[in-house]
Order: C-alpha cells, then sequence, then structure tokens
C-alpha cells in the first residue's frame, strides 16, 4: 500500500523541470527526462526511454551527458510575443491581478504564489470575439492610420517648403 502512495507522490511531484517526459506530460504527469530522442522529437523519463528503446531500436537517444545537443520540442518553441523575459523557453499563461503582470508557470511559483488571483489566459479571453470594443477595433485602426498618413503627407509638405525656402536663401 505504501508503493503506491509513494509513486502517486512521484507522479503528481510539483516540481519544475528544465526537460518534461513528453508521455508522462501527455498524461497529465510531471516526470524529469532523462533522454531525447533525435528522431520522435521528444523527451524521456526513466520509466518511459525502455519502451521507446523496445520499439524503436534504431533511433538516436541522447542521455544527459548530452543535453546541450538536445533541441526544443515544436510545441515548445514560443512566439516572441508569448514569451516570458525571466524564462525565455517559458510561455506566458496566467495573469496575476494582483500585480497586473503576465507571467509564466514558473513565475507563478516563485514569484506570485502569495498572489490572491491569478487566472489562465485563455479563461480570461473566452467571449473576447463577442465584445462590442473588439468589433469597433478595425474601425478605429483604420481611423488612426489615415489619421497617421494625414500627418506624414503633412511633415513631408513642410520638409519640402523648408528645402524650397532654403533654395531661394
Amino acid at each position: 500500500m505504501a508503493s503506491k502512495f509513494d509513486s502517486s507522490l512521484q507522479n503528481s511531484s510539483d516540481l519544475i523541470h528544465d526537460f518534461t517526459c513528453s508521455p508522462c506530460e501527455e498524461d497529465g504527469l510531471n516526470s524529469e527526462a532523462q533522454s531525447f530522442c533525435v528522431e520522435c522529437s521528444k523527451y524521456y523519463c526513466s520509466r518511459c526511454e525502455p519502451k521507446h528503446d523496445g520499439l524503436f531500436k534504431r533511433h538516436s537517444v541522447l542521455g544527459r551527458k548530452d543535453v546541450g545537443k538536445w533541441t526544443p520540442l515544436p510545441h515548445t518553441i514560443v512566439d516572441d510575443l508569448e514569451r516570458c523575459e525571466r524564462h525565455p523557453r517559458e510561455a506566458l499563461k496566467m495573469f496575476c491581478k494582483d500585480h497586473d503582470q503576465l507571467c509564466c508557470h514558473v513565475c507563478v511559483s516563485v514569484d506570485h504564489r502569495h498572489s490572491s488571483v491569478i487566472q489562465h489566459i485563455p479563461d480570461i479571453a473566452r467571449g473576447i470575439f463577442d465584445k462590442p470594443e473588439l468589433k469597433q477595433l478595425p474601425q478605429q485602426v483604420g481611423n488612426i492610420q489615415s489619421h497617421i498618413r494625414k500627418l506624414q503627407d503633412s511633415s513631408k509638405r513642410k520638409q519640402q517648403s523648408i528645402k524650397e525656402s532654403r533654395a531661394r536663401d
């Protein structure tokens, strides 16, 4: 009975790993990866690696000693707009209302653990397309673009006028 309890504690770990085992993560578990398969482009923990090796004997698997050669999975490559400034490998997925700040899961666990309201960004964004402010946004952007074009034209005319007056003097 104690061994089942120990394994459930290990599987539901709140630890933050550099690389999380891909199959475990798909099953909602949090296990640290000990190897990386170049062909599959997936990370494996010590429990999942033997299963992978049994199925794919010819795949190149890199161990912890070659961690510098591990390449991030395509879904972990984060767009610059979604990247945490403090933790560049992490995506911004949460919003701390107390600090009015976007944050990744590492920031939440380190800097915002005492915050009273932390929300998942997709939950906040739910229904945003139905808001009237968003529906008016294209018209507002068009108006601003038109205003910018007028300012640019005015600036060009003033520059031309200055050049002409210099030429006359």
